[in-house]
């Protein structure tokens, strides 16, 4: 399967949320702009979302086009807040598609034992001579089922390619049940040993920045790492832009279950979109119910204390316009036992400046390539 990334940015929905995801969407190049623009007129809230993009997804599944259905059933699946009972019935859809839409891919797929569980993988083998292993993974709210578009580039240069899932991700929750995790290192390790890896490019996308950070400070098989975007303090950049004042009263609040400052903050939530998607999303991947507890576990997510114990080869990705670059410079100063550091931020110019450069993906898979090439 040829994959070709369209490049730009667009307008596709006033809210910015639902903008991103469209835009997200669109940057694979499964989906069409028209069809996109025409479905965003017809978008006011999540459940509209969810409707819309699942009526799509039905009629592209009866034609057996399983690449679009899928990709709208992932969209559908992605405006399912909380409890929906849609959900899981959505996730079961989406991926079925997936696997009829990659019916033909060389994938294997592979369950590596873990917990009470599995961690789902998928392992693509390159039919050039080996020049190591790539080791993919996603954040908050991901399924590898969607990246594999990501590892055509490089599988084509010679590298053997396994994306998984681990806990609080994709079949890994919700099959096995299992919840989000910041000691990424465990889930990683198992894969590394499953397969008798020793030497490794780790990249980490989205949250999964944080998350590889994690795993590479603590698993010396991890040779080269790539926060695909950085991710230095999960808790800090999503309140970068909220008051002081309203800071310090959460902080002050937060050994409280009960306080009418949760009754409050969840009233603003309700008002916001975006603040409303990431505490429902975060409930589900973490396995919580309450405001407190959501904010007690975004605060685990950050690389400031870990930073130092980074020893390899390191990449720092970001947009410029995206929350997470605040910290870009604080993330590059504190790898200061790294053997090397280097570090981009794409701009808006480049059609990249936001979140995962959404916009311009093969700009940034060239870039990764190109880097790991030179540091291998």
């Amino acid at each position: 399967m040829n994959f070709e990334f369209p490049v730009g940015f667009h307008e596709f929905h006033k809210n910015n949320l639902i903008n991103f995801q469209m835009n997200r969407w669109y940057s694979t190049g499964f989906l069409k702009y028209k069809e996109l623009n025409e479905a965003a007129k017809r978008i006011n809230s999540f459940n509209d979302a969810k409707k819309v993009f699942k009526d799509i997804a039905e009629k592209s599944v009866i034609k057996s086009d399983w690449l679009k259905g899928a990709t709208y059933l992932r969209a559908a699946e992605f405006f399912c807040l909380g409890n929906d009972p849609e959900k899981p019935e959505l996730y079961n859809a989406c991926i079925k598609a997936y696997r009829r839409a990659y019916a033909d891919e060389p994938i294997i797929y592979e369950k590596v034992p873990y917990e009470k569980g599995y961690l789902p993988v998928i392992r693509i083998m390159t039919k050039k001579n080996s020049k190591g292993w790539i080791l993919i993974h996603g954040g908050y709210d991901s399924f590898i089922e969607e990246f594999y578009f990501f590892c055509e580039s490089f599988v084509d240069a010679g590298y053997d390619i396994i994306m998984f899932e681990g806990p609080g991700q994709g079949a890994a929750l919700n099959h096995y049940g299992m919840t989000l995790t910041h000691e990424w290192e465990k889930p990683v390790s198992k894969v590394l040993d499953y397969y008798n890896i020793k030497d490794v490019t780790l990249i980490g996308i989205s949250l999964g920045g944080y998350l590889a950070s994690r795993a590479a400070a603590y698993e010396t098989r991890i040779s080269r790492l790539v926060m695909y975007d950085i991710i230095y303090d999960f808790y800090r950049a999503v309140m970068y832009k909220t008051s002081k004042a309203l800071q310090l009263i959460i902080e002050l609040s937060l050994p409280f279950d009960s306080s009418i400052v949760w009754t409050l903050i969840e009233k603003k939530i309700s008002t916001n979109l975006f603040a409303q998607w990431l505490v429902l999303q975060g409930y589900h991947i973490f396995g919580i119910n309450t405001i407190p507890q959501y904010y007690k576990c975004m605060k685990k997510y950050n690389t400031r204390k870990i930073s130092k114990l980074i020893t390899q080869d390191t990449l720092l990705l970001a947009g410029e316009e995206d929350i997470y670059t605040v910290f870009f410079k604080k993330q590059k100063k504190a790898l200061v036992n790294a053997k090397s550091v280097t570090g981009r931020i794409f701009t808006k110019d480049e059609n990249s400046s936001h979140h995962c450069q959404v916009g311009n993906i093969k700009l940034v898979l060239d870039y990764i390539l190109e880097w790991i090439e030179k540091r291998r």
